[in-house]
């Protein structure tokens, strides 16, 4: 593998800075209206990182997800937070996690402040998983950049990917570990 290095090296500083100052929205930085699909969409597009024109969020997506009740119908053809938070919990875990997994991960019958509270947290481990990876990639970039060893980058290229098999398969073993919520005692 060839890289040019000072074009390899422009790239990867965005792409670090990028990792350091991204942030999804949080619950109380959705609209507080309901939304028509067409308004669902083009606002989910512009949350989600790493989007390109093949994998933007479409309209038979987003009723794919509410037919496998990954996430709760629409009421009147209008879409809430709830719905946002769901979209933005998916489509950031799809690539890398089966929809069962992001399921235990992010229950469909969460509403409320439960839902509120789960999402606000996954957008806090969004930040800090960022962040890592930002900070693991560095460690083995800066010094092949310092060095100028262009020859080296193939070795950055393996560990992210091989970082991304195994996260995915702890992801997997982790939340497989997951029990129901005890039964709510009668107050």
């Amino acid at each position: 593998m060839h890289y040019n290095l000072e074009k390899f090296s422009q790239y990867y500083h965005e792409t670090s800075d990028f990792l350091r100052g991204f942030q999804l929205p949080l619950w109380e930085d959705f609209p507080d209206i309901a939304l028509y699909m067409d308004q669902l969409i083009i606002l989910i597009n512009r949350y989600l990182p790493f989007q390109d024109n093949e994998r933007t969020v479409t309209a038979s997506m987003i009723n794919n997800y509410v037919k496998l009740k990954l996430m709760p119908r629409p009421y009147k053809k209008k879409y809430d937070r709830s719905h946002l938070a769901y979209l933005v919990v998916i489509c950031s875990l799809k690539d890398a996690l089966g929809m069962a997994v992001i399921q235990r991960i992010f229950p469909p019958n969460m509403e409320g402040e439960q839902l509120k509270e789960r999402y606000n947290a996954f957008v806090r481990n969004q930040v800090k998983a960022y962040h890592f990876v930002a900070d693991q990639a560095d460690s083995v970039a800066i010094p092949l950049l310092q060095e100028e060893r262009p020859d080296r980058i193939h070795d950055l290229v393996m560990q992210t990917a091989v970082s991304a098999s195994v996260a995915k398969n702890l992801a997997e073993r982790f939340s497989a570990q997951q029990t129901p919520d005890p039964p709510k005692k009668d107050s």
